[in-house]
């Protein structure tokens, strides 16, 4: 699976976008997480702002469709995520892939 990162804003809170390819199973997904600092030795769930897994047919949604929910939500992540996430794919990346991004792309 890759996981890329972006640490941005929504609605005027910190919020981190992951978007990847999930290998085994075949599909790419989009997570957005409010991003809260936490007290050392106090890991609290993050707060899960949108998962593709609650869109209906969450399994075959194309990185378009996610393209299009941040642009709906406001939120613009570096170029690079889009780049690099189809690479993950077509090299059928094993393991866990994690990647951060800046603004910079």
């Amino acid at each position: 699976m890759s996981q890329h990162y972006f640490n941005t804003t929504f609605d005027g809170e910190p919020v981190t976008v992951i978007l990847g390819w999930d290998r085994p199973l075949g599909h790419f997904f989009l997570l957005i997480e409010k991003s809260e600092p936490a007290e050392p030795l106090d890991v609290p769930e993050p707060e899960v702002m949108y998962s593709n897994l609650d869109e209906p047919d969450p399994f075959h949604k194309d990185l378009a469709f996610y393209r299009e929910k941040l642009n709906q939500l406001g939120i613009r992540v570096p170029e690079s995520m889009f780049r690099e996430v189809p690479l993950d794919q077509a090299s059928g990346v094993d393991g866990n892939r994690m990647c951060w991004h800046e603004s910079n792309g």
